[in-house]
């Protein structure tokens, strides 16, 4: 329903309808990535028509939250199946993820990145981690990264490092179910640079 709305919208113009549609195209589940130029140069109306049709707009992807639930979830992996000619390696196994509320799960390298994002998650290193838990991490990450002693107020928050750094917390890697090598891998396919330093995380004073 929410994504027929989308499509049919008469308030969206240019830009916004055009990510109306992509949103739907993509059964809910938009990487932002895919569409960084667009995001761009959409503006304020733009945006708020869209956030009143139910899209979020995150760090990572550009959602409808009222589908990332369960059973949206496995429509949609059904419906991309479908397209796919319905013979998709990994069906069953992904309808049951959809349904189970993991948040996330190893990577099978047979089963297609599409199905896994029909099913609201994104393969993310050696992990397909739920969008919606990625979003979540990356509101742990932002302030501990945008923390400045002396310029921000309050204390830091938890994993806050100098620079442009962050450490890694107990939430983060319980908030993905995984730690270690899979957890860095997440953090590496998102961009960031894993770099082990000594001594404490901030060195100037507070």
């Amino acid at each position: 329903g929410p994504l027929i709305k989308l499509e049919a919208a008469d308030g969206l113009t240019g830009i916004a309808r055009g990510l109306g549609f992509q949103i739907a195209e993509a059964l809910g589940v938009l990487e932002r990535s895919r569409v960084a130029d667009d995001m761009k140069h959409l503006d304020q109306e733009g945006r708020s028509s869209l956030r009143n049709l139910g899209v979020r707009f995150g760090a990572y992807h550009i959602t409808v939250p009222a589908l990332l639930k369960p059973a949206p979830r496995g429509l949609a992996s059904q419906l991309w199946a479908l397209k796919h000619d319905g013979d998709v390696k990994g069906l069953d196994d992904i309808l049951h993820i959809a349904s189970s509320g993991r948040k996330s799960i190893p990577v099978d390298r047979e089963v297609h990145k599409g199905l896994y994002r029909a099913a609201g998650f994104r393969v993310c290193g050696e992990r397909s981690v739920r969008v919606d838990i990625l979003e979540r991490l990356a509101d742990l990450i932002r302030p501990a990264i945008h923390y400045r002693p002396g310029v921000t107020p309050g204390a830091p928050p938890a994993g806050t490092a100098d620079g442009e750094g962050f450490v890694v917390t107990t939430a983060m890697t319980s908030l993905c179910g995984c730690a270690g090598d899979d957890f860095s891998s997440i953090l590496r396919s998102l961009g960031y640079i894993v770099d082990r330093r000594p001594g404490p995380a901030i060195t100037v004073p507070l």
